[in-house]
């Protein structure tokens, strides 16, 4: 008994050593102001459209590779849920773009901040069961099967204004 009290004590004594001896939760202080976004988009005037511009995390770049589900990047069921529940920028009217407007979006050179040299989900109807993709690097368009994982870029109207 005496040294299982002994191993406690001393296992207690490390973990407080490690941590400095301060085991005292810390305050935070409210500033008062309010955090300002750092989202990125881009706005295409032409066009009247806001487009996401975020960065794609190594977690996407792995579920786009290994054809599964999670953030920006996965099957276009997923893609649909993804831009209908975001809340980016201080909007939450996003959707998943049509194939022009992806399209269009693509046609300019080195707009974006983040991209991906890959196919990008619209929402955007093909033939049998299948979903309009369009390549990044030169908008082209392409027919996959709503199971495959693409890339996400969701888009929202500038005039809609549903600011959260």
């Amino acid at each position: 008994m005496k040294k299982a009290l002994l191993a406690t004590s001393v296992l207690i004594a490390t973990i407080i050593g490690y941590a400095g001896g301060n085991i005292v939760p810390h305050e935070v202080e409210e500033s008062g102001g309010s955090a300002c976004s750092s989202d990125k988009v881009y706005v295409e005037e032409d066009t009247g459209l806001m487009w996401q511009d975020e960065l794609y995390t190594d977690s996407e770049i792995g579920t786009y590779e290994n054809g599964r589900s999670r953030g920006k990047a996965g099957k276009w069921g997923h893609a649909m849920g993804y831009c209908d529940e975001l809340v980016y920028a201080g909007y939450a009217d996003w959707r998943l773009p049509r194939s022009v407007e992806l399209s269009h979006l693509h046609e300019k050179s080195h707009i974006l901040t983040y991209s991906k040299t890959a196919d990008f989900w619209t929402s955007t109807p093909a033939k049998g069961n299948k979903y309009i993709s369009i390549y990044s690097v030169d908008g082209h368009v392409y027919e996959h099967s709503k199971g495959d994982s693409q890339y996400i870029r969701c888009v929202r109207c500038l005039g809609d204004g549903n600011k959260q």
